[in-house]
């Protein structure tokens, strides 16, 4: 919690050189929260998870999660690896809603700039890909390279490992970020970077990779609902303007 507070207090002073919400302009927390539900809840979203389960599901009995799993193990597990991978779980950790939640309440009720924009974006994209998310955990159900009996085999409602939470909460700010570069150039970095959380379960085998790209899936599909774009040239964020 003392670190969750820490980055709440980093990002309130990135967020400072911001426009003051007058008095009577705040906006409230939940804006756009609806249209975001349906976007991300509509009879086309749900096609997609279907052809994404689908997929992690041949992944799954193809014998793929194990190979890759093995492979891994052989070729890519280092010192140096088990140092970048720490890095990336950090970024997964549970504390990142409640800094998204805090810099989130910072735009609508205190100062409102590109940052606080890029927060409220991840905090909004969590709200409406959490549900989900907790849903495809428990009814999948799957359980962890590293259990007593390995098997990435669906198990509906015994485990609750189908989705790594991890790769979902650590994609979301770089895919939000991904969305409001400017430069063309940036985004496939920024689209790498949003795997590094989901990479660091799959190398402390914590997750199989089906597990992993389903939490990123989740997060983009997240992200898509949203639909943070930054500002317009009048410093309007896009996002409460499609709301």
């Amino acid at each position: 919690m003392w670190v969750a507070a820490g980055l709440v207090l980093v990002c309130a002073l990135l967020a400072a050189p911001g426009c003051r919400r007058r008095r009577g302009a705040l906006a409230p927390l939940f804006a756009g929260t609806g249209p975001h539900w349906r976007r991300r809840y509509g009879r086309r979203a749900f096609l997609k998870l279907g052809a994404a389960i689908a997929g992690a599901g041949v992944v799954v009995y193809s014998g793929l999660d194990e190979a890759v799993t093995a492979a891994h193990d052989r070729h890519l597990r280092s010192g140096a690896g088990a140092r970048v991978a720490r890095v990336g779980y950090e970024g997964g950790q549970r504390p990142w809603f409640l800094v998204w939640a805090a810099v989130a309440a910072i735009d609508a009720w205190w100062r409102s700039g590109p940052v606080s924009r890029w927060g409220r974006a991840n905090f909004e994209a969590m709200v409406v890909g959490l549900p989900l998310l907790w849903t495809v955990q428990r009814v999948l159900g799957a359980d962890r390279p590293s259990a007593d009996v390995p098997t990435p085999d669906w198990k509906p409602f015994r485990k609750d490992h189908a989705a790594s939470g991890h790769a979902f909460v650590g994609a979301v700010p770089w895919l939000n970020a991904a969305r409001a570069a400017g430069l063309r150039r940036w985004r496939p970095p920024l689209w790498a970077a949003s795997w590094l959380s989901g990479w660091s379960r799959l190398h402390d085998r914590k997750h199989y990779v089906s597990q992993v790209g389903l939490g990123w899936f989740l997060a983009w599909q997240a992200v898509e609902a949203v639909d943070y774009r930054g500002t317009t040239p009048t410093g309007v964020s896009t996002n409460e303007e499609s709301s």
